[in-house]
């Protein structure tokens, strides 16, 4: 926690708004799919983004991701080979 986003939070919190959206939420969410943007460059590019912390199974996070997102899988350490194979012998 930094006063620069605490100033931001109460600022949006003291004019109706969810402070905490406004000073943490919608500036990590933007850092996370500047980072996704990374990896998918063209249409034809594929790839695997992975969100390794829960907070990313919270629908209010989810509500976040944009449309091209729509197709994803929470899994396990356990799960995540199996996923990952499927996803790369898909034909697209």
């Amino acid at each position: 926690v930094c006063t620069e986003r605490e100033v931001l939070r109460q600022y949006f919190e003291e004019n109706g708004k969810n402070g905490f959206d406004y000073a943490y939420r919608f500036p990590g969410m933007n850092k996370v799919q500047q980072a996704a943007g990374r990896v998918i460059r063209t249409p034809k590019d594929r790839g695997v983004i992975l969100l390794m912390d829960d907070r990313f199974t919270q629908a209010d996070n989810q509500d976040l991701f944009p449309r091209e997102w729509e197709r994803f899988f929470v899994t396990g350490k356990d799960g995540l080979g199996h996923v990952l194979q499927e996803f790369w012998s898909e034909d697209h």
